[in-house]
């Protein structure tokens, strides 16, 4: 501004001498080169004070491209909560695969497919008249062979009782003593027949092992079966299971207890709760994946084994935590972290880098957990246009809530 002012004032003294010079010449023409001069002096002062006007633009914006541009967030405490989306079919907490102990022709079902029975009922029954065949055959051999060993235990008797008085030879007391061993043995295999085909005629009746549901009939009235056939699904009534196949790579994030929120596509409305019970040991080869079971609340029955369903698992609950973009931690070794914070200056919106040590916990997804260091209400860089260092100017936009943190460069 001042030198706009000399410049001006010494054109001014200028064009003063020269109209002093002109004055006492002709006074047409005096007019009109006064006329000119005029236009001429305000040509000039225009241009001038359009270049001290642009010069001044062009060094504020050159004092602004000087400062680096971030931007920020308040550092506040907050809840968080690490979840893991899973897809799975629903089970029973026991299916079981019925199949009867013995070959025979299946007879009849006493209850249908979705049925509910309850433990010690009979499901179904084999054809019991060849092993009612056996088990008359069997009782008979046992009566009869039981007879002869009480003819022959009474037989020594009367030998012994010979043998005392001297009535009767000692070979013919050791004949006898071999029949009645002989006779008590064939009376125990008869007995050890009868049991077996006593036991033989309970397998003709499927038991179910528990309280539960007849899931699925396979083999129908009339059919032949062995022991090695599955006759049919039962369901046990002790509970229902999700069961999903997690990758390898998140099986560690998984712990029993997990609390897990259920919903299918049948009750679109409805959410079931439930809690992780068991992650298998093993890795599937071909999938690489591990099956882990949640056991659901299904008291009301509605979800059925082979829905498909969806859950989320809560992998943890953090509360009234301070978490910071995890980009925005400047790592220097394994134990010493910097975070940048932005102390404002008297203009609001620009301020100084302060390079803050600070103490980390956890990595929750892509933020991680300071735990000292940082100051509720300070301002944090979450992004930068440049290299930042302890003392550096900077101009700072802060993020509303719902904006997403770019990483630093």
């Amino acid at each position: 501004m001042e030198k706009f002012k000399y410049y001006l004032y010494l054109i001014i003294d200028k064009i003063s001498l020269y109209i002093e010079r002109e004055k006492n010449k002709s006074p047409p023409k005096f007019k009109k080169k006064l006329y000119t001069i005029g236009i001429l002096l305000l040509v000039i002062i225009l241009g001038i004070s359009s270049y001290f006007i642009l010069a001044k633009k062009v060094k504020q914006e050159n004092h602004e491209q000087g400062i680096i541009q971030v931007k920020v967030m308040r550092v506040k405490k907050e809840d968080f909560t690490e979840k893991y989306t899973v897809m799975g079919s629903i089970k029973g907490a026991i299916e079981n695969d019925l199949r009867f102990q013995i070959e025979g022709h299946l007879k009849k079902y006493n209850f249908k497919e979705g049925d509910k029975i309850t433990n010690g009922q009979i499901i179904c029954s084999l054809d019991t008249k060849d092993t009612m065949t056996k088990v008359d055959y069997a009782q008979s051999r046992y009566k009869s062979e039981r007879s002869a060993y009480l003819s022959a235990k009474e037989k020594y008797k009367v030998y012994e009782d010979m043998f005392k008085m001297k009535a009767l030879a000692e070979s013919k007391l050791l004949e006898s003593k071999f029949e009645l061993e002989s006779a008590e043995l064939r009376a125990k295999s008869a007995h050890s027949e009868l049991d077996l085909a006593q036991l033989n005629l309970q397998k003709t009746n499927l038991v179910v092992p528990s309280d539960g549901i007849l899931a699925e009939i396979i083999i129908k009235p009339g059919e032949y079966v062995t022991s090695q056939d599955v006759v049919c699904k039962f369901i046990s009534d002790q509970g229902t299971n999700f069961e999903v196949d997690i990758p390898e790579k998140d099986v560690l994030k998984m712990s029993v207890g997990q609390k897990v929120t259920i919903n299918s596509d049948s009750y679109p409305d409805k959410d079931f709760e439930g809690t992780i019970v068991e992650i298998a040991p093993v890795v599937k080869e071909r999938t690489r994946t591990a099956t882990v079971k949640i056991n659901v609340e299904n008291n009301d029955g509605l979800l059925r084994s082979g829905m498909f369903a969806r859950g989320i698992i809560f992998i943890r609950e953090l509360h009234n935590v301070v978490l910071v973009p995890t980009d925005s931690i400047i790592s220097l070794n394994d134990t010493t972290f910097l975070v940048p914070v932005v102390v404002p200056d008297a203009n609001p919106t620009e301020g100084t880098i302060q390079m803050r040590p600070c103490t980390v916990g956890d990595k929750v997804g892509e933020k991680t957990i300071v735990l000292s260091g940082l100051n509720l209400g300070e301002l944090l860089v979450v992004e930068t246009q440049g290299q930042l260092s302890d003392g550096v100017k900077v101009k700072f936009q802060e993020l509303k809530e719902d904006d997403i943190p770019i990483p630093l460069e």
